[in-house]
């Protein structure tokens, strides 16, 4: 009887609450083409590509897909990371990005964060002007074209 009870109570509470559905935000660049799409890793320290890599033409801008505020921008090791932190908790980093922008900036949808650049001879870069693009949520990484619009539904083929 209590174990009757325990699912009732439970298939009640998933029924009351609202379903999640991601933000929409805007894309970065214009002409958005990925280059490397987004894997997950099969556990949390696993090997996976953990965002997009999109290509970017030399001296494009790079704007915010959503407002928040800077939370980092700057040096890492041998490469320029620019990471913005929405209203709703979203982390988003942008990789080998140049920005004017400082920590405690803060940045509406569609201003202008930086532009690609690479100031470390060190960093060996995996693909030609292009831009690592990932999103973190409480759980971890998170596929960013998810936010973007870009990402097709499933489809069952028989």
């Amino acid at each position: 009887m209590f174990r009757l009870l325990a699912i009732a109570t439970l298939l009640a509470s998933l029924i009351s609450q609202e379903f999640w559905h991601p933000e929409i935000w805007a894309k970065p660049v214009p002409f958005f083409q990925v280059q490397r799409e987004f894997l997950a890793p099969v556990s949390l320290y696993g090997p996976g590509h953990r965002g997009l890599d999109f290509v970017i033409e030399d001296n494009q801008n790079l704007t915010a897909p959503a407002s928040g505020l800077i939370t980092f921008s700057g040096t890492v090791v041998n490469r320029n990371i620019v990471t913005v932190k929405t209203k709703s908790g979203y982390l988003i980093s942008f990789e080998q990005v140049c920005s004017p922008l400082s920590r405690g900036d803060s940045v509406e949808k569609g201003q202008v964060l930086g532009r690609f650049c690479s100031i470390s001879e060190d960093y060996e870069q995996h693909c030609d002007s292009c831009i690592h693009f990932s999103v973190r949520g409480n759980h971890g990484y998170l596929n960013p074209e998810l936010f973007v619009g870009s990402l097709l539904p499933s489809v069952l083929k028989a």
